[in-house]
């Protein structure tokens, strides 16, 4: 799959290109968003959800394209695509410093003395789906406190920095074996360099129109192809042999150029 990746992402980008330049009208919108993110890491076993997930606050900038203009008429008509759906360009920063252990390992001295932090850039391409027609919607025609739910798909890169400690004091720099943790983390299972990864999204969210701007509410659910983002990867033990993943919730404030033309 990750040899792959490189020719899905310039498919993908071809495709949103070519139906970007095939409408003959393009309008924007601009927003802001801040939300959780819990990420579902090694800090734990796969299927103990108490121990493997830790949450941390995220900051976003987003646009969106929309494939009608804004001075939209129903007399020039539009497709099912520009009704119904918008392309949304999203930037998102977290840092997660207060990773640990919990759940049922709370009581293993080893394990408590352990904790992580996360660095995230991310990066991704969401393509959403409207329910209600988009220029019905819109508050072109004034219509305010209209709600319109959403389901979306995305394909997103993510840069990543992660650390690991023992009782405050970081492995960065050190030599293996870490005796100071359990057995399975000691050797060739710690990965602390910079690095990036692919990943691809889906969610669901609630758009509220108001008189100058849009307020959004959405969820999403990640997965990178990357079992390194919190810096732990047990290669040989089943508990630990997924790749990484995050829920994030957002609520944002959107700008919609020519709303109140």
């Amino acid at each position: 799959m990750r040899k792959l990746l490189p020719q899905i992402t310039v498919l993908i980008l071809f495709l949103i290109n070519t139906v970007i330049y095939s409408q003959s009208n393009v309008s924007h919108e601009v927003g802001v968003s801040f939300g959780v993110a819990s990420f579902q890491t090694d800090f734990g076993e796969s299927g103990d959800f108490p121990s493997a997930n830790q949450s941390s606050f995220a900051y976003g900038i987003a646009h969106y394209l929309k494939f009608f203009g804004s001075q939209y008429s129903w007399r020039s008509g539009g497709g099912y695509f520009s009704s119904h759906f918008k392309l949304k360009t999203e930037f998102n920063y977290s840092y997660n410093t207060s990773i640990k252990h919990e759940g049922r390992y709370i009581n293993n001295e080893q394990l408590q003395a352990m904790t992580g932090e996360i660095k995230m850039y991310n990066i991704g391409t969401n393509l959403e789906f409207y329910f209600m027609e988009l220029e019905d919607y819109a508050s072109f025609y004034g219509r305010e406190n209209s709600l319109n739910p959403f389901i979306s798909a995305g394909l997103h890169f993510t840069a990543y920095d992660p650390d690991i400690f023992v009782n405050g004091v970081s492995l960065e720099g050190q030599q293996e074996p870490y005796t100071a943790l359990i057995d399975k983390w000691q050797e060739d299972s710690i990965f602390l360099d910079p690095s990036n990864t692919f990943g691809v999204s889906v969610g669901a969210g609630l758009r509220l129109g108001l008189e100058a701007v849009d307020l959004v509410l959405d969820a999403r659910w990640q997965h990178f192809f990357s079992d390194d983002i919190d810096g732990l990867n047990a290669l040989n033990d089943s508990a630990n042999k997924r790749d990484d993943t995050m829920v994030i919730v957002n609520l944002g404030i959107v700008y919609v150029f020519g709303k109140t033309d």
